[in-house]
């Protein structure tokens, strides 16, 4: 039962150790603005700007303009203090949302999304 305890003590003093606090609403904010390309391809890029809108481009060199949100709710489901959505609001009105998993965390240059109906983690890297 010692041996419990003690083991129980190490496993909550590395958990409290290794967790990421969470970005504020406001970090998040702050920290995408600007150019981000997809992990493996340089040429998908999504960029941020500070009034709300985000512009698309991909490799075949197309670009499309669609408004943005950092919020809490997306389509009904609401999340906890801690956590946010991305919803992207195309020119018809219909929104998309993706769980931000972080922004630009600790200065790391990596901006992760995993997605709202599979599950996928999805990494931009920073622009320089």
């Amino acid at each position: 039962m010692k041996y419990l305890k003690i083991a129980v003590i190490l496993l909550l003093i590395t958990n409290s150790a290794c967790a990421q606090e969470h970005q504020t609403k406001d970090e998040l904010a702050k920290q995408i603005i600007g150019s981000w390309h997809l992990e493996n391809s340089s040429e998908d890029r999504l960029t941020f700007f500070k009034d709300g809108t985000l512009e698309r481009s991909i490799e075949n060199g197309s670009i499309s303009s669609n408004k943005y949100e950092i919020t809490k709710d997306c389509d009904g489901e609401k999340l906890s203090d801690k956590d946010f959505f991305l919803k992207i609001i195309d020119e018809n009105g219909i929104s998309s949302c993706a769980y931000i998993e972080g922004i630009n965390y600790d200065e790391n240059g990596i901006f992760s999304l995993m997605t709202k109906n599979q599950g996928k983690i999805i990494v931009y890297r920073k622009d320089q």
